[in-house]
């Protein structure tokens, strides 16, 4: 969850002097804005190593202490000199906390080691995207209720921990220096924040974006259902457009074929697991008529009782291949939901790697 806004409505006046033209003018909005703290040090800044695709990246920069001491001292508080509307003001105060100057060597250091990677795999806009998005929800996700204020984006990535609004701030920001058509996604009745992206389909709600989550490791272009605490989104977001560019994401189709893949498999799950259950069942039922009948033939046989024991013996062989068939049967079943399942958690544990999951959920669909 999010950590609130700090708003203070203060009384602007106007002072002036003897000559004077203007006096002294404040503006109708002070934002929360990042001070540097000179001879600041910062000591083993963090390493990221994350899974991407089918292998893993490495991310080291060393921001400047100075900025990053100044955005742990920073007034976080918005001050309004007259009633603005929360759709005007909650943008101003998110917005601050991307686009603070200081930050931008912080980005640039960051955004170069992404294109390195960029470069080096060959990616093109959307799997660079992903890049980005893998990498910030790498991040760990730790909420603290004592901590009431979002976190500038170079704190974020120093701390090594950010919560929702925390880490959505960071990834819009590069995102929008990265040319991507970007907004913030603020969900005031749920108390979450989430990023959207310009794309071509896979349209959230009320939006002409994407849904990135950054809290877990996710697809880009697939909400959560819900979030960890149980929290269902049910309201439209506000749209906070961070950056106005025109790259936008271009693989909805495969994802909405993950998305199929993921909700046909987990219903396929359930069917299985209750005719598994049903048939498992009836498999004790026919094991213990089976093992009845016998112990019945055991007792005729010793008891001398040849002709009882010819006629039921028929019956036995019967029931004894009826009992092996349905076992088969039942392991074909039970082969079939292990696959369903694996194939499910496979593509929910691989949300770094869109197109290795579409493959598998392309082969799952078809079959």
């Amino acid at each position: 969850m999010w950590k609130r806004i700090l708003t203070a409505l203060v009384l602007v006046a106007a002072a002036l002097g003897a000559g004077c033209l203007g006096g002294l003018l404040h503006p109708s909005v002070v934002a929360p804005a990042i001070v540097p703290v000179e001879d600041a040090v910062l000591d083993d800044p963090p390493v990221y190593t994350f899974p991407f695709e089918d292998g893993e990246e490495t991310i080291r920069i060393d921001p400047d202490p100075a900025v990053y001491a100044g955005a742990k001292e920073a007034d976080r508080q918005l001050y309004l000199a007259k009633d603005l509307p929360k759709e005007e003001w909650i943008p101003i105060y998110y917005r601050a906390f991307v686009n603070d100057s200081h930050q931008e060597p912080f980005y640039a250091d960051l955004l170069a080691a992404l294109r390195e990677i960029r470069d080096r795999e060959g990616l093109d806009d959307d799997r660079y995207l992903e890049l980005i998005a893998a990498f910030v929800q790498s991040i760990s996700y730790e909420t603290d209720a004592s901590i009431v204020e979002p976190k500038f984006p170079i704190e974020t990535y120093v701390d090594g921990e950010g919560d929702c609004d925390d880490k959505s701030l960071l990834l819009a920001g590069l995102l929008a220096r990265e040319g991507y058509g970007v907004a913030l996604l603020y969900f005031g009745e749920e108390g979450h924040m989430a990023v959207g992206v310009g794309s071509a389909g896979c349209f959230y709600r009320n939006t002409s974006r994407a849904y990135i989550e950054t809290t877990n490791r996710s697809y880009v272009g697939i909400p959560p259902a819900a979030l960890a605490d149980g929290t269902v989104l049910a309201s439209d977001p506000l749209v906070i457009p961070v950056g106005d560019g025109d790259r936008f994401y271009g693989a909805c189709g495969e994802v909405e074929a993950i998305e199929r893949a993921l909700s046909a498999s987990r219903d396929r799950a359930g069917e299985l697991g209750a005719e598994l259950a049903a048939r498992g069942r009836e498999l004790e039922e026919e094991r213990a008529s089976l093992e009845s009948l016998g112990a019945r033939l055991t007792a005729l046989s010793r008891s001398g009782e040849i002709r009882e024991y010819n006629r039921l013996v028929p019956e036995y062989n019967r029931m004894a291949r009826d009992y092996n068939d349905a076992i088969g049967a039942y392991n074909a079943l039970l082969d079939e939901s292990m696959a369903t399942v694996d194939l499910h958690n496979y593509l929910i544990a691989h949300a770094h790697d869109r197109p290795g999951s579409y493959l598998r959920a392309r082969e799952y669909l078809a079959g």
